[in-house]
């Protein structure tokens, strides 16, 4: 084999890739290049992340934000709201759950929820 060359071991459960560096210090860890490449890498997909919450945030602005009171529940909000919004009680409800990431029947007095309701339609007198 050349020292170019790739030499592949495959074994039940592992494949081992050796290539020129790997040849060269066959026990050795990582070189500055590959523990560069692997934090480069990992660096990438946290600012991509990071880009795609930021993304999925800004999204919801536009949405009411609101924070229940004693005895609110998510199916009185959409029955509240309904003249401000174009979605069925369980549509409504599916949404909430899903943008806040909640079960609709574990919430509490205190809670902040972003409700399927155009900030402007409410302070237009949106809802009755």
């Amino acid at each position: 084999m050349t020292r170019t060359g790739v030499l592949i071991i495959l074994k039940t459960e592992q494949i081992f890739v050796y290539g020129v560096i790997g040849m060269r210090k066959q026990a050795g860890g990582l070189s500055g290049i590959d523990f560069l490449v692997i934090i480069s890498f990992v660096a990438v997909l946290i600012i991509v992340f990071m880009s795609l919450r930021t993304a999925a945030a800004e999204e919801y602005d536009r949405y009411t934000t609101i924070e229940l009171e004693q005895g609110d529940t998510v199916i009185e909000l959409a029955k509240e709201y309904r003249n401000a919004h174009d979605l069925s009680d369980r549509k409504f409800i599916s949404w909430v759950e899903k943008v806040n990431r909640i079960n609709a029947n574990k919430i509490t007095a205190g809670d902040t929820l972003i409700i399927p309701v155009e900030a402007n339609a409410t302070a237009l007198g949106g809802i009755e």
